[in-house]
């Protein structure tokens, strides 16, 4: 993260949602937390509890005394619904004075915490996105961080006067909503960029590639960096540039455009791969909304950064990390260096220069004082020869009672782990590894469970 240690400490301290919000909004804002409804009550039943009517008018009039004047219980109870319906959002509205007075209305913002339930990346980044968490899991940032972009996106909102939607179609609202949005994102990615988080900011306009087929009005991924307004043209092109993608791969793969949309929502870095060689070779160019190629590349290039790069990042480290276990705590036979005794003893070199025999002195050494060490004790498994193992299942037998025994890649379970820990097992299990080209590990890897199966992201 590049924005700056005491930045970073103040976050600490603050909420960064609510500062985004403030330090973006004009005017007075007013904060409304779902956490304090009863949410259980109303996933149960789909209505608001009787007490939390009640709640909303306190935490209101708590912020902003006579706020409430004029509305009813049943204002409080739509507002609860909405706080625990949709998220983060911010409401510009105005408070009109008392009948008789000369006041002008005063403008007001009404801004929706996230939650508990949407306060992580983690939670609220695959609802954007419109993908799983476990393909996009390695979303950059801090949850911090995050929070302020989100605050600066509702902060915006605050600032853009209430729609007056009378007499416009559904499709120019559409568009007036599209372009709300645009603006908020942007100013959200501009702080990001600004403060040096350029993988947050690329990643926002990713997510928001990945879900624009299915959520028009905060397609902007195709909007941030470029020049121009919202246009239908920009809507009529996120409803149409998924079907647009599956069509062409599957008359390439000579597939159903069913066997293409599934491989779309199961595989998409299958489906990427072949739209990525259609993109190439200008499958798509041409077409008559030119914001539907846009929004291909947008989407490909957002597969390509948010979920293959990210995977193989992931991979990666697994495999430095494995790397560096395999050599940890092995002696380099070949170092002329020795370790004296205590934390900070220097590094003893060997003699390297040439000396004659007949000129050699002899050479005495010191007894050295170490403070612990370890003795080494043979292997329990020391005659167990690794070849015998097969692969990495593990098999439960059950016996008469409570006893049972379990093998994995047919030895015992001890002799299995002893394989990978017991050092003379390991230079074995490796020299059989290099002579066949069969690597024990992954075979383990690939037979045992994947996390995935058991619903943890």
């Amino acid at each position: 993260m590049a924005r700056g240690f005491w930045s970073d400490l103040r976050s600490l301290f603050v909420d960064d949602y609510k500062e985004g919000v403030r330090e973006t909004s004009g005017v007075p804002v007013v904060f409304i937390d779902p956490d304090k409804f009863d949410r259980g009550h109303f996933d149960r039943t789909g209505t608001v509890h009787a007490d939390d009517a009640r709640k909303m008018r306190e935490m209101l009039e708590e912020q902003l005394p006579g706020m409430t004047r004029g509305m009813s219980d049943s204002d409080m109870r739509s507002a609860v619904a909405q706080s625990l319906s949709l998220g983060p959002f911010a409401v510009r509205g105005e408070i009109v004075p008392p009948t008789g007075s000369t006041a002008a209305p005063a403008p007001i913002c009404i801004v929706n915490e996230p939650g508990s339930r949407l306060n992580h990346k983690n939670e609220l980044m695959p609802l954007l996105s419109a993908q799983d968490l476990s393909r996009i899991r390695e979303i950059p940032g801090w949850d911090d961080h995050w929070d302020r972009i989100i605050g600066i996106h509702e902060g915006v909102h605050c600032n853009q006067p209430p729609l007056n939607t009378a007499g416009m179609t559904a499709s120019q609202i559409e568009v007036a909503v599209l372009g709300r949005e645009v603006e908020a994102d942007r100013a959200a990615i501009n702080w990001a960029r600004n403060n040096g988080l350029n993988d947050m900011a690329q990643a926002m306009i990713d997510f928001r590639a990945l879900g624009a087929a299915g959520d028009p009005e905060h397609a902007t991924a195709i909007l941030i960096d470029r020049p121009g307004p919202a246009t239908q043209a920009h809507i009529d092109a996120s409803r149409t540039f998924r079907a647009e993608m599956i069509n062409k791969v599957a008359a390439d793969q000579g597939i159903s455009a069913a066997d293409a949309g599934r491989m779309l929502d199961d595989r998409p870095e299958e489906f990427n791969g072949h739209l990525k060689r259609l993109i190439g070779n200008g499958a798509f160019d041409g077409h008559a909304n030119p914001h539907v190629k846009e929004s291909i590349e947008a989407f490909s290039g957002a597969v390509q950064r948010q979920i293959t790069d990210r995977r193989v990042e992931r991979e990666l480290e697994q495999q430095r990390r494995f790397e560096g276990n395999d050599r940890h705590g092995a002696l380099e036979e070949s170092s002329p260096v020795l370790r004296a005794a205590g934390p900070d003893a220097a590094p003893v070199q060997t003699a390297s220069a040439e000396v004659a025999p007949e000129e050699a002195a002899p050479v005495q050494v010191a007894p050295v004082q170490v403070a612990s060490a370890s003795v080494s004790m043979p292997s329990a498994h020391a005659d167990m020869d690794v070849s015998s193992i097969r692969g990495g299942a593990a098999v439960v037998a059950l016996a008469d009672g409570d006893q049972a025994s379990i093998k994995i890649g047919g030895v015992s379970a001890s002799a299995f782990f002893a394989s990978h820990a017991d050092n003379d097992l390991a230079l074995q299990r490796i020299a059989l590894e290099q002579e066949s080209g069969v690597n024990l590990e992954r075979q383990f890897q690939r037979s045992s469970p994947s996390v995935s199966s058991y619903g943890v992201a």
